[in-house]
């Protein structure tokens, strides 16, 4: 059982995919969880969406000043590539000194975003060799990603090791992110080269699964077990309706979380205590370890697509 700083009862934090957020749709829920001290983690791009992606950016000076203020309350600001679509190793590289000149420091955690192409150990690499060769066999080349090939326009990789300490990796459709995946963080030797640590998420996608994950039982179970969530969500999904109202079941549940005794910190601060606390020192996992979450992860999926049709 892991024991949380100042004696909290369990740990909760939130990273926020940027995927379609604009002000708009995004700037009522941080009001809420900045009211109800929840500090969490927002994705960003730093340049406008080169694809069927929307949502703002970091060279928008409405949505900068926005994320700015968000930093200057405690909220961490992660990377979710530079931008949605296909950008070259010179536009990933000016994109992140763009994110440093901006918000004063490298981003310390990446996203990898849907399907583009400089995504790190992303795509069919994601997974171990039975899952990986699985899906190489079904998709081919439509699941091979390019950030960490050297030989690729898009290649990135080493800016990567060098900056970013963690990139998330499978989603669960369970509260407590630490119950799937009781090593994170972990380093992966196959992926050592070009990235350092590795985390897993719980299945926030839309307010849909994310009111559905807060339910009060799924929360005093969280709290009973001491565990630990990493919900991962697009606040841009109908979380906020035209006229800039949360949705109500969902802001109920998160009331009832926030009054719980919860460490409520962003995602990066939760895993450095969850890295420091490790009694075994070796850092890397191994195959089996990744093999029984590849199972459970791919079981997963197949039951969401029943639950939710996603």
């Amino acid at each position: 059982m892991t024991v949380w700083p100042d004696g909290k009862k369990f740990a909760f934090t939130i990273i926020d995919d940027t995927d379609g957020a604009t002000v708009d749709n995004v700037a009522p829920l941080y009001g809420l969880l900045s009211g109800l001290g929840l500090k969490t983690t927002k994705t960003v791009w730093c340049y406008p969406s080169r694809d069927r992606f929307k949502g703002q950016c970091l060279e928008d000076p409405e949505y900068l000043g926005f994320i700015k203020e968000l930093q200057a309350k405690g909220f961490e600001i992660a990377l979710h590539n530079v931008g949605s679509g296909s950008f070259n190793r010179n536009e990933i590289l000016r994109g992140i000194g763009l994110f440093k000149d901006l918000l004063g420091s490298y981003p310390a955690m990446h996203i990898n975003h849907s399907s583009n192409p400089d995504n790190i150990y992303g795509g069919s690499e994601r997974f171990g060799s039975l899952l990986k060769n699985l899906i190489q066999t079904v998709y081919g080349a439509k699941r091979i990603v390019y950030g960490s090939h050297p030989e690729s326009v898009h290649f990135w990789g080493d800016l990567c090791k060098q900056h970013v300490r963690y990139i998330r990796n499978r989603v669960f459709m369970g509260i407590n992110t630490l119950g799937y995946d009781p090593l994170m963080p972990y380093r992966e030797k196959k992926k050592d080269r070009y990235s350092n640590y590795w985390f897993s998420s719980s299945d926030g996608h839309t307010v849909d699964e994310f009111t559905n994950l807060l339910s009060k039982r799924n929360v005093d179970k969280l709290v009973e077990r001491s565990g630990a969530c990493i919900a991962y969500t697009h606040f841009s999904c109908c979380f906020v309706d035209e006229r800039g109202r949360i949705d109500s079941a969902f802001k109920d549940r998160l009331e009832y979380l926030a009054s719980q005794d919860g460490w409520f910190v962003p995602a990066t601060q939760l895993l450095d205590y969850l890295k420091k606390q490790k009694k075994d020192k070796n850092e890397y996992v191994s195959e089996l370890y990744i093999l029984a979450m590849d199972l459970l992860w791919f079981a997963e999926r197949l039951y969401k697509k029943v639950v939710f049709g996603r």
